[in-house]
């Protein structure tokens, strides 16, 4: 009944005629509704949010370009959220947590054994994992067994070595440091060897295109990417490759600082750098500033902090944890 007189009065009434600006209006809003709506679920599909994780919300966290994961704890389990899905639980921590954009892997212990969860795919047991390392198209780790220590990737096993020191993975590369005395270091880069080397390397990237390593030579230390060699420095920190930049840092024992280099470019100069990561688009680096850290992200920085660390950097999503007032936090994609 009360639409039918609704319609007669309506009828009896003269229709008035709808205001423009009105009709305008309302047309803009809806635009800006769907806009919105469609940056909301690409920021979501794409993992890039902005969030400040509490230390209660998280013990691993990893971030990938368009992803992210991190493990937890709760009620006497332990689980892993996977960009909002959730993997658990699991009787003992999580200890390697790593992430690619459609790819993750992660470490546990089980009855007293080691595995490593690929995407569902359950490898193991070990006696310990010890590295872990994914891409959208292959993964890489290192496990101690038996006494040995092993590298294994997605079609091969290679060991047993009496070390390995480091690894990295990218959609068509992969590598690792290893070595079977404590003077002979070798550095395998999809199969291709270099070395021995003297004293042991500790960074290496890899990309689909390049490559980086740093050793001792003569006294100094030097970097040897794909198709250069940086050097000779004082000393070498981290080191960091995508296909289209190259990062490391380096330092001067005549400034007794440590400088920060990016394709070719000093962009700082700092007590000392922690950490440092590049991506095609983007670069960012930890470092250090009478006494307290700072983290530094293209031209933002972020801070002073008393601690620092687990740095990410791509050209979608960054992240790092630090530690403030003595309460730690994960800050993904930070605003300010």
């Amino acid at each position: 009944m009360e639409e039918l007189r609704i319609h007669n009065i309506q009828e009896i009434k003269k229709e008035k005629p709808k205001s423009k600006k009105k009709t305008i209006l309302g047309v803009f809003l809806v635009l800006v509704l769907i806009v919105l709506g469609f940056w909301i679920f690409q920021n979501i599909a794409s993992g890039s949010i902005s969030k400040t994780f509490n230390s209660n919300e998280f013990i691993q966290f990893a971030v990938a370009d368009k992803s992210y994961a991190y493990s937890y704890y709760d009620q006497g389990n332990w689980y892993v959220n996977i960009k909002g899905k959730i993997l658990g639980p699991y009787d003992s921590s999580i200890i390697y947590l790593a992430i690619s954009n459609s790819n993750y892997g992660f470490s546990y212990f089980k009855e007293g054994k080691a595995y490593v969860n690929i995407k569902g795919k359950i490898l193991g047991p070990y006696s310990d994992i010890m590295s872990l390392s994914v891409s959208d198209k292959g993964y890489v780790f290192s496990y101690f067994d038996q006494g040995k220590r092993y590298v294994q990737t997605k079609d091969k096993t290679y060991g047993p070595y009496e070390n390995v020191s480091a690894l990295a993975i990218s959609n068509k590369a992969f590598g690792f440091v290893y070595s079977q005395s404590e003077n002979a270091w070798y550095v395998n880069i999809s199969g291709e060897e270099f070395g021995p080397y003297t004293d042991p390397i500790f960074y290496l990237s890899v990309s689909d295109t390049n490559y980086g390593f740093s050793y001792f030579k003569n006294g100094k230390m030097e970097i040897k990417a794909k198709d250069k060699t940086y050097g000779p420095y004082d000393d070498v920190g981290r080191i960091s490759v995508s296909n289209k930049s190259f990062g490391f840092s380096y330092f001067n024992r005549n400034s007794n600082q440590w400088i920060v280099n990016i394709n070719n470019k000093d962009v700082g100069f700092f007590d000392e750098v922690s950490e440092l990561i590049v991506s095609d688009n983007n670069y960012g680096f930890i470092c250090q500033k009478q006494g307290l850290w700072n983290v530094q992200i293209k031209d933002k920085e972020y801070g002073p902090y008393d601690l620092a660390n687990r740095l990410f950097i791509f050209d979608n999503n960054v992240g790092f944890a630090y530690q403030k007032n003595g309460e730690f936090y994960f800050s993904l994609n930070p605003k300010e």
